[in-house]
């Protein structure tokens, strides 16, 4: 096929996209929506899922760059076509983490003021509150081109980086509270504001005094604001499947293989999920090679900073559970994990419980489920990584030849540096979590609590042209786990696989803390 040139990179503005590159995933409906309907909107997403450039979009939209939109959706609406003046300040850069973070925050916030007067040919008298100087802008672009517009990236940035700096973090948080309360107090300069960031903190004022905010994040309606559905994959890159398929065994495996590695996420509880775009750009881009292009981009720095701040035990990341408002609840150093995890785009939602109002998460995909895993095991694991790299090619090949002897005989031994000291939960459960942990970090696909007609496996490995199951069990007869299995015919469902079948009966002493017998059929 002759290569498309895909927008790799993070290519971020939207008059750029446009011009240059061959694929546009056309979001202006959910712009000419929320732009119609709302003031002022918020909205949360993982970092690389496209906020900044919808920021830009938003921007070229109100700036009237009319020829840009020729042919998307917005273009058939009856969206008023006029000029505003914009004012786009972007918080994603900067360093905020030193002791002159404040004058650090302070500066960048002084310095898109200036801009935005030089680019209006306004004149404003600084001083040294930058809140006082985002006021005197508005009012002076407000009487010399009418209503503005406030598009503000990655509003988090300063108090996420400084989530282990606690004194640091409320000195900023102070900052930005005046800031932001003058959208809110200046409401007759503004046409429309847009805000985004990676979570929602309360107390910023942004959401405690402006209440005019509204929140699109969760809505059913905006679900797939950023991202890619199914629909939009098979509309946008017909060209790629149909020149990769035959590489993943025709077009139904590949594209089974595309959602399992990079669909997934559920941003509300609507059941559609998107891809997201950063690894399927990748994806493309390199041969249809399928890597890790998302998580490689590196773990966010304040996720790091607050795994290392708290206790953190990997077996409670499985089937979290939330409510509704948890998902918003930032109020000092109250941050919990299953937030920070979902907003940062490690977990995502899984199931919604009307009766109730609890969400359920869960990894979305095969990439995230290896990272996190890979990510988290630190937390647990002690065993040297001198040790852990050179017994890996063996953990595989084991399971690849068929041969589970071996890879339970590697696995005990690894077991014996595995420090459990921070978790009291040792349990069938929390050994079978960290088995698949292990599994899942060498790439192989391993899945917990697999639901049969007659009952729930506990994990099932899939190697090659082998199927594992395996059955766990504390301090009890290797048989009863074997008897299990066959007792509730657990193979059954795999019997049309074309796959060898390989059962497995594993005991797991919490004296030793270590398999001390296993039994294979």
């Amino acid at each position: 096929m002759n290569r498309r040139k895909l927008p790799i990179g993070g290519v971020q503005v939207f008059s750029t996209l446009r011009r240059e590159y061959d694929v546009y995933v056309d979001k202006t409906m959910h712009i000419y929506n929320m732009a119609a309907r709302y003031r002022t909107v918020f909205l949360s997403r993982p970092r690389r899922f496209g906020k900044s450039l919808l920021c830009s979009t938003i921007e070229s939209l109100f700036k009237n760059q009319k020829e840009l939109f020729d042919g998307l959706a917005i273009s058939n609406t009856d969206w008023e076509w006029k000029t505003f003046p914009v004012i786009y300040i972007d918080l994603g850069a900067g360093d905020y983490t030193s002791d002159d973070g404040v004058t650090a925050l302070k500066a960048r916030l002084d310095f898109a003021i200036k801009e935005s007067a030089k680019n209006y040919s306004v004149n404003i008298e600084f001083n040294e509150f930058p809140f006082l100087n985002f006021e005197k802008l508005m009012a002076e672009i407000y009487k010399k081109n009418g209503p503005v517009v406030v598009i503000i990236d990655e509003y988090d940035n300063p108090l996420l980086t400084t989530i282990n700096q606690p004194e640091l973090n409320r000195q900023l948080r102070e900052v930005l509270k005046g800031f932001y309360s003058v959208i809110k107090q200046n409401e007759r300069y503004l046409k429309f504001a847009f805000i985004t960031g990676v979570t929602k903190f309360a107390q910023v004022s942004m959401f405690s005094g402006m209440n005019q905010a509204f929140d699109i994040s969760m809505m059913p309606e905006f679900c797939d604001v950023c991202g890619i559905t199914q629909d939009e994959l098979l509309t946008y890159f017909e060209p790629e499947i149909t020149a990769y398929a035959p590489l993943y065994g025709g077009r139904d495996d590949y594209l089974k293989k595309l959602k399992e590695y990079y669909n997934g996420y559920f941003f509300t509880k609507k059941k559609l999920s998107v891809y997201n775009i950063y690894g399927i750009l990748n994806h493309f881009e390199n041969s249809a090679e399928f890597g890790s292009y998302w998580s490689m981009t590196g773990t966010p720095s304040f996720l790091v900073k607050y795994l290392e701040m708290k206790d953190v035990d990997i077996v409670d990341v499985e089937e979290a559970q939330m409510k509704a408002n948890s998902f918003a609840d930032y109020r000092d150093s109250n941050i919990t994990l299953f937030p920070l995890l979902y907003q940062a785009g490690y977990l995502t939602i899984r199931d919604y419980n009307e009766t109730t109002g609890f969400y359920k998460l869960n990894y979305p995909n095969i990439e995230v489920r290896q990272t996190l895993a890979q990510f988290l095991s630190g937390n647990y694991s002690k065993a040297d990584e001198k040790v852990k790299n050179s017994v890996s090619v063996q953990f595989i090949k084991s399971l690849l030849d068929g041969k589970p002897d071996d890879f339970f005989n590697l696995l005990k031994l690894y077991l014996n540096k595995v420090d459990y000291s921070l978790s009291s939960k040792i349990t069938e459960y929390y050994f079978e979590f960290a088995v698949s942990n292990i599994i899942n970090m060498l790439g192989l696909d391993c899945k917990n609590e697999v639901h049969t007609a007659n009952g729930r496996m506990d994990s099932v490995v899939f190697a090659g042209n082998f199927i594992y199951i395996f059955e766990f069990k504390v301090d009890e007869p290797v048989e009863d786990a074997l008897f299990q299995i066959e007792e509730k015919d657990y193979t059954s469902i795999y019997a049309d696989s074309g796959k060898k079948i390989i059962i497995a009966g594993i005991v797991f002493s919490r004296k030793l803390r270590n398999i001390v017998e296993w039994d294979i059929s």
